[in-house]
């Protein structure tokens, strides 16, 4: 049964693939998955340089501000998922539960109608690379049956991400990944170098002031990053 799913899946991927008459990339990958599972979107992200995550891909707004907010405060299912490299799934932000673990995220991830979150940590030789997150817009558990069929797209997106060919091509790495989400991300790193400078402290620690400024506006962290590269925004000790 796990093959005959595992097949599904994969040609659910190749077909998204197909129409656009490209390779199969972690865009397909999330798409297939928010069709598949009936979501409100998906997003993923890999370990970042400076800690944390970095996202790569989100198949709508929501997921693309539902995972930089995460990443912003610091907390919440994907992010747990990638400290601790289990399966992580809230069922109900807005219950006692939800919002004792994650007071700041909750509310915010609220805003924008996300109600229930089911994060998959990519994994390979028991290094977590990164994670899939699921986003729904009312609470409740998945099916078992959607359970696995999560953890088979995460799966497939791990193997895609360790390619070794993708890595080494090169240029053809921006393909497998889609989107423009890594190029956004990039401003973010170069963004806490120069804050660094401007501070005089280590890299992870200006990004920490990067994203505590973010949050502290109420701004996302590539706008902010964006005004600091432009000169708009300067940090002084």
């Amino acid at each position: 049964m796990a093959g005959d799913r595992d097949q599904a899946i994969a040609a659910a991927i190749s077909r998204l693939a197909s129409a656009n008459n490209v390779p199969v990339g972690i865009e397909h990958v999330c798409r297939a998955c928010s069709a598949a599972l009936g979501l409100a979107g998906v997003s993923l992200c890999t370990i970042g340089d400076l800690g944390l995550g970095e996202p790569i891909y989100a198949t709508d707004v929501v997921s693309e501000r539902a995972i930089e907010l995460e990443i912003t405060v610091g907390a919440g299912p994907g992010m747990q998922a990638l400290r601790d490299g289990n399966v992580v799934m809230s069922t109900d932000l807005s219950s006692t539960a939800g919002l004792n673990q994650w007071p700041v995220l909750v509310p915010m991830l609220s805003s924008l109608g996300v109600q229930a979150v089911f994060a998959f940590p990519l994994a390979a030789a028991e290094v977590t690379i990164g994670v899939l997150e699921l986003y729904r817009a009312y609470p409740g558990g998945l099916p078992m049956a959607a359970l696995t069929d999560g953890q088979l797209f995460a799966d497939y997106a791990t193997a895609l991400l360790l390619d070794s060919d993708c890595w080494r091509r090169g240029s053809d790495m921006a393909d497998m990944l889609g989107g423009t989400l890594p190029e956004q991300w990039a401003r973010v790193n170069l963004a806490a170098v120069v804050v660094s400078v401007q501070l005089g402290i280590g890299v992870t620690q200006a990004y920490q002031r990067l994203r505590a400024y973010a949050f502290t506006v109420d701004c996302q962290l590539r706008e902010v990053a964006d005004a600091v590269l432009e000169g708009g925004i300067q940090f002084t000790p």
